[in-house]
C-alpha cells in the first residue's frame, strides 16, 4: 500500500488527464494552422483530384471493360481483350479529365457516373 491518501492520487490522475488535453488541443489548433496555410489547400486539392482520378477512374474503366465485353459482336476471348485494351485508353482518358475539370467533385461526379451508366447497361444487356 502507498502512503498517500486517495485524493491526493485523484487528483494527481486529473492532473495529467488535463495536460494531455492541453496537448491534444495544441496539436488540433497546430493541424487547423497548417490545413488553413495555401500550400497545404493546394495540396488538399491536388490529393482530392489523383484520389478522384485513381479510385472513380478505376471503377468507371472496370465497368467499361465489363459492358463491352457483353457488347462487342466477337468471340468472348477476342471481346475480352479488346475491351480491356480499350479500358486501359479509357482509364488514361479518365485521369487526365479528373486534372482538366475547373472542381474536384465534377470529377468524382462525373465518374461516378459513366461507371453507374456502364453497369446499368451491363445489368441490361448482360447475360
Amino acid at each position: 500500500m502507498s502512503n498517500t491518501p486517495a485524493f491526493e492520487t485523484s487528483t494527481q490522475s486529473s492532473a495529467v488527464q488535463m495536460r494531455s488535453f492541453s496537448l491534444i488541443s495544441r496539436g488540433i489548433v497546430q493541424i487547423a494552422r497548417w490545413f488553413k496555410q495555401e500550400q497545404s489547400q493546394f495540396a488538399f486539392k491536388v490529393f482530392a483530384r489523383a484520389s478522384a482520378a485513381l479510385l472513380a477512374g478505376y471503377i468507371a474503366a472496370a465497368t467499361l471493360a465489363c459492358l463491352l465485353t457483353v457488347v462487342l459482336p466477337m468471340p468472348r476471348f477476342e471481346s475480352t481483350i479488346t475491351a480491356n485494351m480499350l479500358a486501359f485508353l479509357f482509364y488514361a482518358v479518365a485521369i487526365i479529365y479528373a486534372f482538366c475539370v475547373r472542381k474536384t467533385w465534377h470529377a468524382w461526379r462525373d465518374l461516378g457516373l459513366v461507371s453507374l451508366l456502364c453497369f446499368g447497361l451491363l445489368q441490361v444487356c448482360g447475360q
